[in-house]
């Protein structure tokens, strides 16, 4: 599912690119599109392949505990990633003799409108779609077949890959399990979903106020 999904996404976002010249456009859809083809792939999955009710990826049960939890949960797992990210760069910067670059995850050149457009991409479709697959359907389904750990270890590893530069892939990793935990805790997607809003919304607040 991982593997559909993230192809499904870049197709999509591949297509949009032929279709618009403006490399700001090009990001934001792009980034857009993948968040919502991760989403969008593991509901079709479950209700037309596997034939299942949607409630079972983790359907809320007590919404504004959940909210309130994951809230909580986003603040908490902040720290965890500032802690992880400066462990990260003083083990890389003791090996490669000097500080590695910070990675940008936003491009300079999105600004204004487009940075905006960003900013609601990644509070509000990014924890959409990546909780629906790497908590509701992943993590779920390891918990089948293992206990908390190692399913949160598996499904950690599979959400730090989707960062890709190998410095971002460590430092998030510890948020993986983190948002995992706040699943097994709640068994809402609700949960894990504000968790991880609340994370992004920091990180965006981050990357904005390090522009001014």
């Amino acid at each position: 599912m991982f593997f559909i999904a993230l192809v499904a996404g870049g197709l999509l976002a591949t297509a949009v690119g032929l279709l618009v010249t403006s490399r700001t456009f090009q990001f934001v859809a792009a980034t857009a599109i993948v968040e919502l083809a991760f989403g969008i792939a593991v509901l079709v999955w479950v209700r037309f392949v596997d034939k299942g009710p949607l409630a079972a990826l983790g359907a809320p049960r007590r919404p504004l505990s959940d909210i309130g939890a994951g809230i909580a949960g986003g603040l908490g797992l902040t720290v965890v990633a500032g802690i992880s990210s400066v462990i990260v760069f003083s083990v890389a910067t003791a090996i490669l003799g000097h500080r590695p670059a910070q990675p940008k995850q936003i491009p300079d050149y999105v600004t204004s409108g487009a940075f905006i457009a960003t900013g609601i991409v990644v509070i509000l479709a990014a924890p959409f779609g990546e909780e629906l697959l790497f908590r509701g359907f992943i993590y779920k389904g390891l918990r089948r077949r293992f206990s908390i750990w190692p399913a949160a270890l598996i499904s950690a590893c599979a959400f730090a890959l989707l960062h890709v530069l190998p410095i971002l892939i460590l430092a998030i990793f510890p948020v993986g399990i983190g948002l995992a935990l706040i699943y097994e805790w709640r068994q809402s997607l609700l949960a894990s979903m504000a968790a991880h809003a609340t994370f992004n919304l920091i990180g965006f607040l981050t990357i904005a106020l390090s522009r001014r």
